[in-house]
């Protein structure tokens, strides 16, 4: 039975702020980055809701808004504008209402009045020399046409972004129902929250509606493994949201996912995934994941109580000997050697967010001490004559990593 979603806004719900959180961290030191680009940026807010909560609480819209303010009053970049939209089927006067004391000089917000689905393309037609960044949390998965993310990334924007709310739990839900097979729910799911439920049945236009939704038909072998015993409920929603990251870096280079639940290892309420193609948004994006992830497991799933060890985003403990054991296998990918902002990123998300990546340069350090790695650092000498040993690149500053045979 379709949960009844008309009280949605009068509260903020935890999983909201954590969502908002991952989005208000990023935003700042994104458009501060692109803003240097001296190409306009193009914010589509694409399931925006009514801008704020019954409880006074900001939603997506205003904090997106009001950090475009800030840092347009703060940015060095002359001539650029961060150009806003936010569309929605439901709420858009509510909308209108909420976000009006942000038409300033920074430009007037667009509210749309429609879905997603049939009002995306049009809008990025004519943005092909712009830098993009979509928000997509949508009202239920069949909303996330996979077939839409491969052409975004064909239309030759100067860049493009993506944070996407996958709810992988639900697809596997959906996907089981599609292949008649029960799917065993062992924690209380009251609080999962799908304004427009994704109706499945074991049709073939059911089956058609999923694999356009996950990139391919990958899924239905989760689900007869499952079926089979051979896998949890856990482990299914954990290989279908590896094996859907996959098909994304088909079409981006660099992608990341959050994992947001609100007890240690509950299957996730939803995960967070964020693409790019630029090495520099990824590296950014992973210290923030790693940063929320640490507020998720203080603040929410241990009840403010620190923990003794570190953990990764999937709440699994980690530690530096980890991180060089991954890293010395990783570097065999790289027998000439790969430049460390790359290598960061190409590292996430081969291996998840571990870690942040000030991290992976003390595990470097440690490496380059011990003699298993040659970095090659340009220029080699600092501005004071000194030998070099920084691990940070910049434009006046290479730094490439190489395992020593």
């Amino acid at each position: 039975m379709a949960k009844d979603n008309s009280a949605f806004f009068k509260k903020k719900n935890t999983w909201s702020e954590i969502k908002d959180r991952l989005l208000g961290c990023y935003l700042p030191q994104y458009f501060q980055k692109v803003l240097l680009t001296y190409k306009p940026i193009f914010y589509v807010d694409c399931f925006a809701g009514k801008g704020k909560f019954d409880d006074g609480k900001d939603g997506s819209p205003r904090i997106a808004l009001k950090i475009r303010d800030d840092c347009m009053g703060r940015t060095s970049a002359k001539g650029v504008r961060i150009e806003t939209c936010f569309i929605d089927l439901n709420y858009a006067d509510e909308l209108n209402a909420n976000i009006a004391d942000y038409r300033n000089l920074n430009g007037i917000p667009t509210v749309i009045s429609g879905r997603y689905e049939d009002e995306i393309e049009r809008l990025l037609a004519a943005k092909y020399d712009a830098n993009i960044f979509l928000y997509i949390d949508p009202y239920g998965i069949k909303a996330l046409d996979y077939g839409l993310f491969t052409k975004f990334a064909d239309y030759g924007f100067n860049s493009i972004e993506m944070l996407i709310n996958m709810n992988s739990f639900g697809f596997m839900r959906a996907a089981c129902r599609a292949m008649k097979v029960d799917y065993i729910i062992d924690e209380p799911l009251d609080d999962l929250v799908e304004y427009e439920p994704t109706q499945v049945d074991d049709s073939p236009q059911s089956v058609k509606l999923l694999n356009s939704i996950a990139g391919g038909d990958y899924w239905q072998a989760i689900v007869r493994d499952y079926n089979a015993g051979e896998i949890d409920g856990y482990q299914a929603e954990k290989r279908f949201s590896t094996e859907y990251k996959q098909q994304l870096r088909k079409k981006y280079t660099y992608v990341l996912d959050m994992p947001i639940r609100m007890k240690p290892k509950q299957r996730p309420k939803y995960r967070m995934i964020h693409v790019c193609n630029h090495e520099e948004g990824c590296i950014l994006m992973a210290d923030n994941m790693s940063s929320r992830s640490d507020e998720l497991f203080i603040d929410v799933q241990n009840q403010g109580q620190l923990s003794l060890f570190n953990c990764n985003t999937e709440n699994d403990v980690i530690n530096e000997d980890d991180i060089e054991q991954k890293m010395m296998n990783f570097l065999l990918n790289f027998p000439n050697g790969m430049t460390a902002n790359k290598l960061i990123a190409l590292f996430f998300t081969e291996y998840g967010v571990l870690c942040k990546s000030g991290t992976i340069k003390k595990v470097w350090k440690d490496m380059e001490k011990c003699g298993s790695i040659e970095v090659t650092r340009e220029p080699a000498l600092t501005d004071k004559g000194r030998i070099s040993r920084t691990f940070t690149e910049s434009k006046n500053q290479s730094v490439t990593i190489r395992r020593k045979p």
